[in-house]
């Protein structure tokens, strides 16, 4: 038990950093091009990200089958290689089918399996501790809970707390951005699980209430530029952290009005990467669009970026 114990605890501690969250690139034809997350991977940690995620909300996974979600977590561990900790989103409302996930993200051998609650009617906090609890006590792979506003289930604090006691839960990424709020969460449980902040739209403040990390789509586009933020965050200069994340509130702004999976895929095409299509109902990018997103990244200084190159 205590090894087991030893095993968690390290996983814990290596949630730190800036995690890319990895947008699923498709082809043309909305299939998946597995060959393109690679070249993505590649390119994240040559600019010094800390982690990845894949198959999260922006990596469209409600729109993937179970089948392709499986090839995607193990496509992803595969170009890691263990050089950083691979977290898999293994969400679903069923909890059988968030259980099977978890499942495939274990036999992959990624480092940890993040879920949301059960989004299904009128879902109680006893529903959602019995959903936490099933898995983890089906699966040996450490848990990162996932609290995010798009499901309709909120985790409070209290019940964060609640579901920290079970022994693989690990983090929580924190999607509920109000600074009272995530500050509450620290709070809770800063010192029992590592805490990421699930946007890195309010990553100043969410580090600077104590977070452990950031989980950043944006960090797929530009990482460079997100780990210059965190980076100067965690050695106490935070007028440079303010600084450099003002840097992409063009981009941020562009992001909002045309959707955040759009916008970063195209960014990351425009970089010479595999941002790729987008699964209906979502759609990419216009010609238009794109060439109003090529002169926002030219403004902050960031499009061409790729594996190598700086900001």
């Amino acid at each position: 038990m205590a090894s087991g114990q030893d095993a968690v605890r390290k996983v814990r501690d290596r949630l730190r950093g800036i995690h890319a969250i990895l947008p699923t690139p498709f082809l043309d034809d909305w299939s998946l091009d597995l060959a393109g997350l690679s070249r993505n991977i590649e390119a994240v940690l040559a600019q010094g990200v800390q982690g990845v995620l894949v198959g999260g909300g922006y990596g469209e996974f409600p729109s993937l089958s179970t089948e392709e979600r499986r090839h995607l977590i193990r496509e992803a561990v595969r170009a890691v290689a263990g050089r950083v900790p691979v977290i898999a989103c293994t969400a679903h409302s069923s909890t059988l089918e968030a259980l099977e996930l978890t499942h495939a993200a274990e036999e992959a051998g990624a480092d940890a399996a993040m879920l949301t609650p059960p989004y299904v009617t009128e879902v109680r906090e006893a529903d959602v501790e019995r959903h936490f609890a099933f898995i983890a006590s089906r699966a040996a792979i450490p848990l990162v809970l996932y609290n995010t506003p798009s499901t309709g289930v909120v985790l409070s604090p209290a019940l964060i707390a609640r579901l920290a006691e079970i022994p693989t839960v690990v983090g929580v990424k924190q999607g509920v951005l109000d600074a009272a709020e995530m500050a509450a969460v620290v709070e809770a449980v800063g010192e029992r699980l590592t805490v990421l902040c699930g946007s890195d739209t309010v990553m100043v403040a969410g580090l600077a209430v104590g977070m452990g990390g950031v989980t950043s789509t944006n960090a797929s586009a530009f990482p460079d530029l997100i780990v210059a933020v965190y980076q100067a965050a965690r050695r106490g200069d935070w007028g440079e952290a303010r600084r450099l994340h003002d840097r992409w509130a063009p981009f941020r702004a562009f992001a909002r009005r045309v959707g955040q999976p759009a916008a970063v895929k195209a960014a990351m095409d425009l970089a010479g990467l595999a941002g790729g299509a987008c699964r209906p109902p979502l759609r990419a990018l216009g010609a238009a669009e794109r060439e109003e997103l090529r002169a926002v990244l030219e403004g902050i200084g960031v499009v061409g970026v790729g594996p190598g190159e700086g900001a």
